[in-house]
């Protein structure tokens, strides 16, 4: 059948501050508030008016690490580069999805390396944009994620952006059907407590949540685990010993990836820590649990070149892009320098997701895998499992539910409404509603929704405008999770 056409229209943004329960540390800084951002796109489709919405953390030190900008020039960007793609939408004649993606991804990418953002800060404007896009679209056809790609509703061409993709259709991309669970990958940050010893002194909730790693562990039954790592040998061997000694306390099996963060410049440097890890006795338990290593190199050299054929024989594990998979080439680019896998996030754009799917189908050997530490319901967390569970990714990295207040940061009424909808994945606990990941398990059966995988709908009237938005508005919380 011939693929619906778009047009659209006028978009609403809207701001939620969301406060950590814990902190948090990734790559140089330490989280203890982020704002979450919420688009609102009015469009058509085949000439019918509907609204669809997507959701995303403003996350600032990942899209772009530059030390001379600071958390609240990321933020800044980030707001830039959405509008940007916004205008470009806008802009475009009606068309099939997968055309007005391609031309909102070449003009997005020209005009954030041209305005001094990056390629990967490019993607997440382009995403936001198009999950609005896809969203809508579903609402209109009555259709869910996976039905939608399965029926080819985007109307894509895998062959003309990669030509080995010729005869593959978006349907090749996913399951026959969606899972209906996957299992959650906790991700270890790198001043995550490990043990009980490591609590004193530190300010926590006292909400019965867990705050380790062995609480999760032990009461949450997980059993990936996601472990990041510093760049500092001694403290990071240190900090793997310490989870090492409380993986073999459990006597159960756990898999592992490691995530280098982009911490080194040199991939003899890593291959020098994981050489150790092979080497202790240990430690060995926990380098044989290893899946997948997860981009240790900076992005500015990490496809600079083939990768080092003697430092990826003492690694011996298969090596994965992320923040170097910022342009809809990328992944192509990396297979041929010696990298194996890449990350889906939906922050890097779904369309771009199902064509590396598509690649990770033509060249044996590669794979793709699920990554996004702090996704926050309800439009962000579900739109990415629904995607998820329709490229058939078994484990997922989650850790919003650990560092954030579960639903606090919406409406309240919006939060008891996904309660309602979606009671597979949330329940009611801690003195809030929370992510249900008992068991180490998210249950994804309600997301099977027509859209991006959710029922209740955000009311940007009831959120912060951009323009009365201010980074200042981020500051400490108090015990109440309220701003002070």
């Amino acid at each position: 059948m011939n693929a619906p056409i778009l047009k659209t229209g006028v978009a609403r943004l809207g701001i939620d501050n969301a406060f950590a329960r814990m902190p948090f540390r990734f790559g140089v800084v330490t989280i203890e508030a982020a704002a979450s951002l919420t688009l609102a796109l009015d469009m058509t489709v085949n000439g019918t008016p509907v609204t669809g919405y997507s959701s995303d953390l403003l996350a600032y030190k990942w899209f772009d690490k530059r030390p001379e900008k600071t958390p609240a020039d990321n933020v800044a960007d980030l707001l830039w580069v959405v509008e940007q793609a916004l205008e470009v939408a806008q802009g475009l004649d009606a068309g099939p999805l997968f055309d007005l993606w391609r031309q909102l991804d070449a003009e997005v990418d020209r005009r954030a390396v041209e305005g001094g953002f990056n390629r990967l800060g490019a993607g997440f404007g382009v995403s936001m944009v198009e999950r609005a896009m896809i969203d809508g679209l579903g609402r209109a056809l009555g259709q869910g994620f996976h039905q939608m790609v399965q029926g080819d509703a985007f109307g894509m061409r895998p062959g003309d952006v990669f030509g080995e993709l010729q005869g593959l259709s978006s349907g090749d991309a996913v399951l026959a059907a969606p899972l209906k669970q996957v299992h959650l990958r906790h991700t270890v940050g790198l001043v995550d407590p490990i043990g009980a010893g490591d609590l004193a002194g530190l300010d926590l909730p006292d909400d019965g949540l867990p705050h380790t790693l062995e609480d999760y562990l032990h009461r949450d039954g997980v059993r990936y685990l996601k472990i990041k790592v510093s760049g500092e040998r001694d403290a990071d061997l240190d900090r793997l010993g310490k989870i090492a000694h409380s993986l073999a306390r459990l006597g159960e099996p756990v898999q592992i990836t490691l995530d280098g963060n982009e911490q080194y410049r040199d991939l003899a440097d890593f291959a020098a820590l994981i050489g150790d890890l092979r080497q202790s006795p240990a430690l060995r338990p926990l380098y044989d649990s290893i899946l997948f290593i997860e981009q240790p190199l900076e992005r500015g050299v990490a496809l600079a070149g083939p990768l080092d054929p003697a430092a990826l024989e003492l690694i011996g594990k298969p090596m994965l892009i992320d923040e170097s998979d910022g342009w809809t080439g990328a992944f192509h680019e990396a297979i041929a320098l010696g990298y194996r896998g890449v990350s889906h996030k939906n922050c890097k754009g779904v369309i771009h997701s199902l064509l590396n799917a598509l690649l990770v189908r033509r060249h044996e050997g590669c794979f793709q895998s699920a990554e996004d530490l702090t996704c926050l319901p309800v439009v962000s967390l579900q739109a990415d499992l629904a995607v998820v569970a329709a490229l058939g990714i078994s484990h997922v990295e989650r850790n919003g539910h650990h560092y954030f207040r579960g639903l606090d940061h919406l409406p309240g009424d919006e939060a008891e409404a996904a309660l309602a909808a979606h009671p597979d994945l949330y329940e009611r606990s801690g003195g809030g509603i929370r992510l249900a990941n008992g068991g180490g398990v998210l249950n994804l059966g309600s997301l099977q929704v027509p859209g991006m995988g959710f029922v209740p709908l955000p009311d940007l009237s009831r959120r912060i405008a951009p323009a009365d938005w201010a980074f200042d508005m981020l500051r400490a919380p108090s015990k109440t999770g309220e701003p002070k």
